[in-house]
């Protein structure tokens, strides 16, 4: 449900996952291709607005997760569910970052 998020709450959303990610654990996340993807399919436009899943492009998903100090984001794989594009994401915790982050208010 990540397309659902207006921008600053994927931010915060991000930053919270990585505040409580232990050290040595694995992020993986599940959502909606966006435009990057190539293959919104012929439903998208019917079951979500189409900026929703621009927002969600493979390169601001992983720009999102750099930069709430998450390491070695990327994309593992692709899927479809009732025609659209699915994503497959992963990352890890970037070394440190526990004594960087504060949560956000």
């Amino acid at each position: 449900m990540f397309h659902h998020l207006q921008e600053n709450e994927k931010e915060e959303t991000l930053r919270e996952v990585r505040r409580v990610l232990k050290p040595g654990g694995f992020f993986h996340m599940l959502d909606f291709g966006g435009a990057a993807s190539s293959r919104n399919g012929l439903l998208a436009p019917w079951l979500h607005s189409s900026h929703r899943l621009r927002d969600n492009a493979e390169d601001r998903i992983l720009t999102l997760m750099t930069e709430a100090e998450l390491a070695d984001p990327r994309m593992v794989g692709r899927g479809a569910m009732l025609f659209l594009p699915i994503a497959y994401y992963q990352a890890v915790p970037a070394p440190d970052a526990n004594a960087t982050l504060r949560p956000h208010s």
